[in-house]
């Protein structure tokens, strides 16, 4: 079974100094309705690439950090390349 779906995202810059560049809210537009995603971030470290960081949980022992959503195949990579695109995609004036 194939469906069609379509990729929405709302970027907010950062406003605090980091690697964090962005927050995004992904939003899968299916048949049905429609699953909303928060808490992606673009990160940007020591002039290397932009990535997508995918929501995660800070676990109790500090450093330790567990996925609230995966994405596994070909969603992951058109989630993230989506992601990148609203990022890099001209600011209004």
């Amino acid at each position: 079974m194939v469906i069609e779906y379509r990729i929405a995202v709302d970027i907010q810059p950062s406003t605090t100094p980091g690697p964090v560049r962005a927050h995004a809210t992904v939003c899968l537009e299916i048949p049905g309705g429609t699953l909303v995603l928060y808490g992606f971030s673009v990160i940007e470290k020591d002039g290397k690439a932009p990535w997508v960081g995918f929501p995660q949980k800070q676990g109790k022992t500090a450093g330790k950090y567990f996925p609230v959503v995966e994405a596994k195949g070909e969603i992951r990579e058109q989630i993230a390349q989506e992601v990148l695109r609203a990022y890099q995609a001209p600011k209004a004036a």
